[in-house]
């Protein structure tokens, strides 16, 4: 099923050229992508929840199927030719649009050593966890931009599994990922309500909240998104276990409710709980 977006909808409104421009370069070039990230996340709710209010971001995240580093070089070359892009020189990842706005081109697919990671050249001292990525992918819907542009979006349980992976890797560097994850956690049941009464009893087992209950439904889609791939799986529940063997000394934990004051540590480790519970099964 494809899915309609006015650009009046988008949170900046540089995401439309970016997407023209993108868009017309990895078609011409045979290369796969999908958007990712917050970009997604805010696609995702304008589609299914309006009266979510996004917030403002000034950065676009693509996951873009790369064969090897050889390739990657090809399409970093391929983009700064557009003339509208320049590298970041501190992000091997990041390109800026026009001085404001950047662009993360996060590689995946055979590009990907054998324990799921991209290791960047030339020292192989940043490495990121991209396990999941075609689970992902093929989980992806297809969103019209003004009729005009189309492009793949993960669904926002995708969003969510790779916030959880992505968190595991760089939350020494802020709580970004978290306040995501939080965000998720919280609109979920909103999203989903209509399925809720499939498993009352479960997502709406005491003491009940939003949070909780939409934390039933997010880790059914979870276990659906990435059945199969054992490695995506048991990376996804390291993460959460281990953050919730920490108790209130948990950084997840700690940092969703810095970023969202209105939530109780209870609700957010039993939100935890139930996500891996589901996929212990």
């Amino acid at each position: 099923m494809n899915y309609s977006i006015s650009s009046d909808q988008l949170t900046h409104p540089l995401l439309k050229p970016i997407f023209q421009e993108v868009n017309q370069y990895f078609n011409n070039t045979g290369i796969q992508f999908f958007v990712i990230g917050a970009a997604a996340r805010d696609i995702y709710m304008q589609l299914f929840d309006r009266e979510s209010k996004a917030r403002l971001t000034y950065d676009l995240d693509l996951a873009v199927a790369i064969n090897d580093w050889n390739q990657f070089e090809i399409v970093e070359k391929g983009l700064l030719s557009l003339g509208s892009f320049k590298k970041d020189p501190d992000n091997k990842q990041r390109f800026i649009y026009k001085d404001q706005f950047s662009l993360d081109i996060v590689p995946f697919g055979s590009i990907m050593n054998h324990d799921s990671k991209i290791s960047w050249p030339p020292d192989d001292s940043i490495e990121m966890s991209v396990v999941g990525f075609s689970e992902v992918e093929e989980a992806t819907i297809k969103v019209e931009l003004d009729n005009e542009i189309s492009i793949k979006i993960a669904t926002i349980d995708g969003v969510f599994y790779l916030k959880i992976i992505a968190w595991a890797d760089r939350n020494l560097s802020g709580n970004r990922d978290a306040e995501d994850i939080g965000f998720i956690m919280k609109k979920y049941l909103d999203l989903h309500e209509s399925r809720a009464s499939q498993y009352y009893h479960e997502v709406y087992a005491e003491p009940f909240s939003r949070i909780t209950g939409g934390s039933v439904l997010l880790a059914k889609d979870i276990a659906n998104l990435i059945n199969g791939n054992l490695t995506a799986k048991s990376k996804f529940v390291n993460i959460i276990s281990s953050q919730l063997e920490l108790e209130e000394d948990s950084k997840l934990i700690n940092q969703i409710l810095e970023t969202h004051s209105e939530l109780k540590y209870d609700e957010v480790h039993t939100s935890l709980q139930n996500l891996i519970k589901e996929l212990e099964k």
